[in-house]
C-alpha cells in the first residue's frame, strides 16, 4: 500500500536533534501505516545517518547537496511515494495528529498546500515576541518558512517542477511557487522548533539578518549573495 503520507527531513550534521525529532513524528501520528520518513543527508560527518537508520526510515546520502537545502528537497520530492509532502526542519517538532490535519486540509477545495503554526520550544521575552512578529507576518502573504512544515500534495510540487534554485529562502519561494496554482492554508496547531540559532549566534545579530532577508525578498531583490553567510553560521550551529 501507498503511504498517505511522506515526510522529507533535509539534514546535515543534525546528530542533536534528528531523534527527537523523527521519535515526535511516531509518538504523534494517527496512522502510522500510511507515513513514510525520508532523511536526505547532504554529507553529514557526525552520527546523523547512524540515528537515522538506527529508527528505521528511509536515508538518501548526497554529499554534492551541502549548502544547497532546495536540492535536498527536490530529491525527496522526486523519491516519495506519498500522496501529501510534509518538509520538515530536522530541529521541528510534529503536534499530535498531524497527518490528519495535512490530509483534511487538503481535501479541501482550491487548497494545494499550507504551513503550520509557528511557535519555539523554549521561550524567553525577546523570543516571545519574535513569535508574535512572525504569526503576524506568515498570515500577510502566506509566505512560509521551513521550520513551519510546509506540505502539499506531490502532484503539485511535480507540476511546478520542485522547490527554485534558492540556496536562501527556498521555502518562501516555494510558497510563491504555489500560490500560483491554488491556496495555501494555516494549520493553527503549532509546530515546535529549536530557536539555537539566537542562543547561539544572539538574539539581535540573527533576527537583523533575517528581518532583512525578509524585506529584500517581499522587494523582490535579491537574496543569494547572503547565502554563504548564512550556511556558515548555520554550518557552525549544528557542528
Amino acid at each position: 500500500m501507498r503511504p498517505t503520507i511522506s515526510i522529507i527531513i533535509p539534514t546535515l550534521n543534525e546528530e542533536r536533534y534528528l531523534s527527537k525529532t523523527i521519535e515526535c513524528i511516531f509518538k504523534n501520528v494517527e496512522r502510522p501505516e500510511g507515513l513514510e520518513i525520508l532523511v536526505i543527508d547532504a554529507g553529514s560527518s557526525d552520527r546523523t545517518i547512524q540515528i537515522a537508520e538506527q529508527l528505521g526510515v528511509k536515508v538518501v546520502c548526497k554529499p554534492e547537496f551541502v549548502l544547497k537545502k532546495y536540492q535536498s528537497l527536490n530529491h525527496g520530492i522526486a523519491h516519495a511515494e506519498g500522496k501529501a509532502l510534509v518538509f520538515l526542519d530536522a530541529d521541528t517538532m510534529l503536534p499530535k495528529g498531524f497527518d490528519s490535519m495535512v490530509v483534511n486540509t487538503l481535501d479541501k477545495q482550491g487548497v494545494v498546500g499550507g504551513a503550520f503554526e509557528f511557535s519555539f520550544d523554549r521561550l524567553n521575552w525577546k523570543l516571545f515576541l519574535l513569535q508574535k512578529f512572525n504569526r503576524i507576518r506568515y498570515r500577510f502573504g502566506h509566505m512560509y518558512y521551513g521550520d513551519q512544515a510546509i506540505f502539499c500534495r506531490r502532484e503539485s510540487a511535480e507540476e511546478l517542477g520542485g522547490y527554485p534554485e534558492k540556496e536562501l529562502m527556498e521555502s518562501a519561494y516555494f510558497c510563491k511557487r504555489l500560490l500560483t496554482i491554488g491556496k495555501l492554508q494555516l494549520i493553527k496547531s503549532p509546530v515546535k522548533t529549536s530557536a539555537r540559532r539566537f542562543n547561539d549566534h544572539g538574539f539581535f545579530k540573527v533576527f537583523w539578518f533575517d528581518f532583512i532577508m525578509w524585506i529584500r525578498f517581499g522587494l523582490n531583490l535579491s537574496v543569494e549573495e547572503y547565502g554563504k553567510k548564512y550556511w556558515g553560521l548555520n554550518l557552525q550551529t549544528n557542528g
